[in-house]
């Protein structure tokens, strides 16, 4: 009986397992080189973004003037999501993960070197 347990246990968490991987699977990320100039503009679009559909996460930096947005794919386009940036009067320049990591990396390499 004790065998059967914990081989139901093992299966359970498998279950789970695959069920977070499947999700995972289905999320796609869009990154944007855009046109804010303040920390308002900054709030204003993470506050406009987060509800956009689909959306689970993401990063919107004034300083480097980047967005990337991790959303599911069945639920929204690159397409569209650059049109809600857009429809607040923001570019929306689609740039790749690793073009967007480039930005943001330089634009803290550059920030560290201001005294306040």
């Amino acid at each position: 009986m004790k065998q059967v347990s914990i081989l139901f246990f093992i299966l359970l968490v498998g279950a789970f397992a695959n069920e977070a991987f499947a999700q995972k699977k289905d999320m796609a990320v869009a990154c944007f080189k855009s046109s804010m100039d303040c920390a308002n503009c900054e709030s204003t679009l993470t506050e406009y973004l987060k509800f956009e559909k689909g959306v689970k996460d993401l990063k919107v930096d004034h300083a480097s003037n980047t967005i990337l947005i991790e959303y599911k794919a069945n639920k929204n386009t690159e397409k569209d999501l650059a049109k809600a940036i857009e429809k607040k009067g923001y570019k929306a320049e689609k740039i790749s993960k690793a073009k967007y990591d480039e930005i943001v990396t330089a634009s803290k390499k550059q920030g560290q070197g201001h005294s306040h």
